[in-house]
């Protein structure tokens, strides 16, 4: 299930009619008051969220929704050429954007990556191959993907789906360079915008849960000009 919070209707019914051709259900709210009602009495796998929205804005309410719900995928609809709205909504923990306006077909292919995502994220550990199944701990940290868990001194640490992804594909390429470009294609699975760096976003929210200084990292480290590289040195 999909949940819309925009205040555009007519933008409700457009999607509803493209989506409803494709299998995928989709409700809607007008407001983040109605939305968040919604949310609170139903279960949805993936919010679409607008930023120019009334009573607060999008920014705001995917604060709250983030803290609210930790695994909830979220994608956030923005202004196009807007970067700072972007930059913005995948710190407070959006998974992905698209500029206003949009293809519904995109659209559709974006959502459609995410919730593959988070399916892979819930898979229970029996589903998943001996090959898929990685561990890397030191003595205050333990990442364990088969069960998809992951703990800092004990304390268990809360990733959105798109975070424990990139985890993954550091870990399963740990020891090599891999480029924002490859990254993203891994993630998203789509064609992609040059100048999307949505990626660097991602990493700087998965430093900061694992508490890897983003000055001095030990975990993620940026190789200057190509990438990122997940190093075992703790």
């Amino acid at each position: 299930m999909i949940h819309l919070i925009d205040d555009d209707t007519e933008l409700h019914e457009l999607l509803a009619s493209h989506f409803a051709s494709r299998q995928l259900k989709l409700s809607a709210s007008a407001s983040p008051r109605a939305g968040l009602a919604y949310l609170a009495e139903n279960p949805v796998d993936l919010v679409i969220l607008d930023v120019m929205l009334p009573e607060m804005d999008g920014f705001e309410l995917c604060r709250k929704l983030r803290q609210e719900y930790p695994r909830l995928a979220i994608l956030m609809l923005t202004a196009r050429g807007d970067d700072m709205d972007t930059i913005l909504g995948l710190e407070l923990g959006a998974d992905d954007y698209m500029a206003k306006p949009f293809n519904p077909r995109e659209l559709e292919a974006r959502i459609k990556t995410i919730l593959r995502r988070v399916e892979r994220y819930h898979e229970s550990p029996e589903t998943q191959t001996s090959n898929t199944r990685q561990r890397l701990h030191s003595d205050t940290w333990q990442l364990v993907l088969d069960a998809r868990t992951v703990s800092l001194a004990g304390e268990s640490v809360e990733l959105t789906a798109t975070e424990f992804d990139l985890l993954r594909i550091l870990l399963e390429n740990r020891g090599s360079v891999l480029s924002r470009d490859a990254l993203l294609i891994q993630l998203r699975g789509y064609d992609w915008d040059i100048v999307d760096r949505s990626i660097n976003m991602h990493i700087s929210k998965l430093r900061q849960k694992l508490h890897d200084p983003s000055r001095k990292p030990q975990m993620i480290k940026t190789v200057w000009g190509i990438g990122y590289i997940f190093s075992e040195q703790r």
